[in-house]
């Protein structure tokens, strides 16, 4: 008997050579989900790519909201045409000092543009360097989730911390993270909709953290029932940040050491529906 696990690719859309890895990894299911960033320039040639994949892996809406070039005039949050950094979202969420307005139009938008190319809604919802779980942030998601029909899934960072120092991968950020998910999964206003109960994949994005295969064994060493497992792959003659990391996620989730490894641990890459069950037949 073998376990489904969802292994999703983000910043599909982020650069050609992004987009070509993810594909090339749904096409031959290595991958079971695909995050889309409608928001980069990139996204009306490559979201058509994706209909030869429609029936193989879920593709969800990546909503970006910190670095990039937002599609709508944010004065407040873009003043001069750039999101801010990761550091300044979270403070100014912290603080109340968000324009949620402003935020809530550009995740319209990104909606739209998402819609617009592929002619239905996304299947699943999660945020670049996850600021969807932001305080503010995460209640206008949580409306956009619940007005969507079929409901999608949504992305919960937050993991129990046994199962996070059993791993024992950067520990203290994958903590971190867990902690800024907690109140968007389990708060008082804990939103309706499914979400995975346990999540990895997390690491530094360095060539320092040593091999992606061997930091793999350990994102897979625990899973909850609906474990969702995070991955960046790309290739490594490419512009954007962490290429030559990206390219090493691709080569191994290509190898047959990935399938191996999988089969080590009865696990499979499934779809989100496939974990609602807690086993399925090999």
């Amino acid at each position: 008997m073998t376990k489904a696990i969802v292994l999703c690719a983000d910043d599909y859309a982020l650069s050609t050579s992004v987009s070509r890895a993810i594909l090339d990894l749904a096409t031959h299911t290595r991958i079971s989900a695909l995050s889309c960033m409608t928001a980069s320039p990139h996204w009306p040639e490559h979201g058509p790519w994706l209909e030869q994949v429609r029936e193989l892996v879920d593709i969800g809406l990546h909503i970006t909201l910190v670095d990039e070039t937002p599609l709508t005039a944010m004065p407040n949050m873009a003043p001069d045409g750039r999101l801010p950094d990761i550091a300044t979202l979270i403070r100014k969420s912290f603080l109340g000092q968000l324009d949620l307005d402003e935020i809530e139009g550009e995740i319209a938008a990104q909606m739209t543009a998402f819609r617009k190319v592929m002619g239905y809604s996304p299947q699943h919802l999660d945020g670049h360097l996850h600021t969807h779980v932001l305080p503010g942030i995460r209640d206008i998601v949580s409306r956009v989730a619940n007005e969507i029909n079929p409901r999608p899934w949504v992305r919960n960072i937050s993991d129990k911390v046994s199962a996070i120092l059993k791993r024992g991968v950067a520990v203290p950020k994958a903590t971190f993270l867990s902690a800024l998910g907690k109140g968007f999964a389990y708060g008082p206003n804990a939103p309706s909709f499914s979400m995975n109960d346990g999540f990895s994949g997390i690491y530094g994005l360095s060539p320092s953290d040593g091999d992606y295969s061997a930091l793999f064994e350990h994102f897979v060493a625990t899973t909850a029932k609906r474990h969702v497992i995070l991955c960046h792959p790309g290739l490594t003659d490419d512009a954007v940040d962490h290429a030559d990391v990206r390219g090493g996620e691709y080569a191994f989730l290509k190898s047959s050491a990935f399938l191996a490894m999988l089969a080590r641990h009865d696990l499979r890459v499934g779809r989100f529906a496939e974990t609602m069950s807690s086993q399925v037949a090999s």
